[in-house]
């Protein structure tokens, strides 16, 4: 009997350290600087992120923990590089300010870092990025593709009068923002390859020369998908969650959360997205993409789940239509979707001509 009430107390004592290791791991697992205009959580995010007076610092459950001076807020230059670099060292992991210059964006994806823009309230900024809605965002990312991978995929354009256009692109990926595609056909695209890094994007056509930049609203391969739906980043990269609905209440899609993106920087290909996910796959099953101003630019269907091995489940097809191309549509099938490691040479200018020679 002394046994079986010591073995309860046991199981007691080790079921009520679940909750204070869960919190001790939350804590650890984030580190979030705001910009600040003083060392109050109360005070505003301030403009400038690389010469911001203060830095303040909180834990992944939200809790103020320390408060730094910018040693580089009156840096002659650099202060946006040298800024980030001094929050790395000190393990911040997200970064939070009103605004960024392209160098300290730069220096933080090297360090990967995480960062938002966002205005208002210092705590209330902490409180938006640590949110559930960015937590489920986060896991929809890994859930739609594995962090590194290799992947076959047809794209199709139709016409109103049924007229298609098919491409077969090879494809890899490391990371949020690195990204490759190998034309294999039709016959006159064979060879072309295309190349993103983070918000920056290259063609490569053979015997033309260096690639040349494209942007994120232009299509390779015209249709409705543009060059950000075809080089897709990790949704996370690019947005943060303004607001979740959750619709329980509404019994027709109370399978279904509903997250309000909004995109970090002004140089996202969408201003807005409104992302519907599977509550038990936290997978989307459509997106609208909208204007600063909420008008419609086009929906983006998730269809046809299918298990690809290696514990990658998602759906293999994806299709989009828009008001503003009445009658197209744009279908993307995946293939052979596998985990896969990759050198950084990969994802260059100067491998572009060479993505042949990873096809296994």
């Amino acid at each position: 009997m002394f046994t079986r009430q010591k073995r309860l107390f046991l199981i007691l004592v080790t079921l009520s350290l679940v909750p204070v290791i869960a919190y001790a791991a939350q804590k650890d697992a984030a580190k979030i600087a705001v910009a600040s205009n003083s060392k109050n959580a109360t005070s505003s995010i301030s403009n400038k992120a690389g010469k911001c007076p203060y830095y303040l610092i909180f834990d992944g459950t939200g809790e103020l923990i320390e408060v730094v001076g910018n040693p580089y807020k009156d840096a002659q230059s650099g202060a946006g590089s040298q800024t980030a670099g001094f929050l790395a060292d000190k393990g911040v992991t997200v970064v939070i300010a009103e605004t960024f210059g392209e160098k300290m964006i730069e220096a933080m994806r090297s360090n990967s870092t995480d960062y938002f823009q966002l205005r208002g309230i210092v705590l209330d900024a902490v409180k938006t990025v640590l949110s559930p809605g960015n937590q489920i965002l986060m896991k929809l990312d890994r859930n739609l593709n594995p962090e590194s991978y290799e992947s076959y995929r047809k794209l199709i354009n139709i016409e109103p009068g049924g007229r298609k256009r098919e491409y077969v692109l090879f494809t890899v990926k490391k990371g949020a923002d690195k990204v490759a595609a190998l034309f294999l056909s039709p016959a006159s695209e064979k060879g072309r390859s295309t190349l993103r890094l983070d918000e920056n994007m290259w063609l490569y056509i053979p015997n033309v020369g260096k690639p040349v930049r494209i942007t994120s609203l232009q299509s390779v391969v015209g249709g409705v998908f543009n060059n950000s739906d075809i080089l897709r980043l990790d949704y996370a990269a690019e947005y943060f969650v303004e607001k979740m609905e959750k619709l329980s209440d509404k019994e027709e899609l109370s399978d279904k959360y509903v997250l309000h993106l909004k995109a970090k920087t002004k140089t996202v290909a969408y201003d807005k997205l409104k992302m519907w996910v599977d509550k038990d796959t936290i997978l989307p099953t459509r997106i609208e993409c909208l204007t600063e101003a909420s008008m419609l630019i086009k929906t983006i269907y998730y269809k046809k789940t299918e298990d690809f091995g290696d514990k990658i489940v998602r759906p293999s097809v994806i299709e989009t239509d828009s008001p503003l191309y009445k009658g197209y549509k744009s279908v993307m099938i995946f293939a052979k979707i596998k985990k896969r490691t990759f050198e950084d040479e990969v994802f260059t200018l100067t491998f572009m001509p060479n993505l042949e020679s990873l096809r296994q």
